[in-house]
């Protein structure tokens, strides 16, 4: 397992180094980033927190526009990629902060207990279920009493739905969109391990952009969301007993 994490790190250390600060660093597909940024900051707005930990924030494109949105709320970003951290940590905000940590390490994460942690296609870069189940195990571990683990990952299950759509109108489906350096969830091990709850929030930018047209991705990001589809899913865990 060691190694593959170490190739998985070496690639966003260098995607670090190709993209710099630009979005495309972590994320290539800009409406589905817009959607997931969106969708982030209305739970944050609802949730209110005091301390909220982005775990898993690459460059920090998404950790800076929520910092930016909620000057009130502090934020750190943390990710195990030094090349990426370097990138964040030279825009300077009041209330964001940026470290180097390891979510297999408990230790490496802040101290202090988060009102909130949120993960953008974090997990997923880890390569077997046991690693994500330690890496979930420890985030739950600095949540505060009342805290809210909400994770953005991709599914499995969400894949093999969309490819049926797909055959449905009569398109092939879609190869490798689970990538070499990904570990999509398998949703019941998460409901059954974590009582997690899914929240199917790109539902209508998946059907839009991936079952009628790619061109059409900005109006899958602009309409409601509606339906149980969409492989790009929101995982919300409490904290632990």
């Amino acid at each position: 397992m060691d190694k593959d994490i170490s190739k998985i790190k070496a690639f966003w250390d260098a995607r670090a180094k190709e993209y710099g600060d630009n979005w495309r660093a972590t994320l290539g597909e800009r409406y589905l980033r817009m959607l997931e940024i969106k969708i982030m900051k209305r739970y944050i707005r609802n949730l209110n927190p005091k301390l909220v930990y982005d775990i898993g924030c690459g460059n920090g494109y998404s950790t800076l526009a929520y910092a930016k949105q909620f000057p009130d709320i502090q934020l750190v970003g943390v990710d195990y990629s030094e090349e990426m951290i370097k990138i964040a940590s030279k825009k300077e905000i009041s209330n964001c902060k940026f470290i180097v940590g390891d979510i297999l390490k408990q230790e490496s994460l802040p101290s202090d207990e988060a009102d909130l942690i949120i993960t953008q296609r974090c997990i997923q870069n880890l390569p077997d279920y046991a690693s994500q189940k330690l890496a979930i195990i420890n985030l739950t571990t600095k949540l505060s009493k009342d805290g809210i683990l909400l994770m953005m990952e991709c599914s499995k299950d969400g894949v093999h739905q969309l490819n049926k759509m797909r055959k449905l109108f009569m398109k092939k489906p879609i190869e490798n969109i689970e990538p070499w350096h990904n570990t999509f969830f398998v949703d019941q091990r998460i409901i059954d391990d974590f009582s997690a709850k899914v929240v199917y929030f790109s539902s209508t930018y998946m059907f839009v952009s991936k079952v009628v047209s790619s061109r059409l991705s900005w109006l899958g990001y602009l309409l409601p969301n509606i339906a149980i589809f969409g492989y790009d899913r929101l995982y919300i865990i409490t904290r632990l007993v």
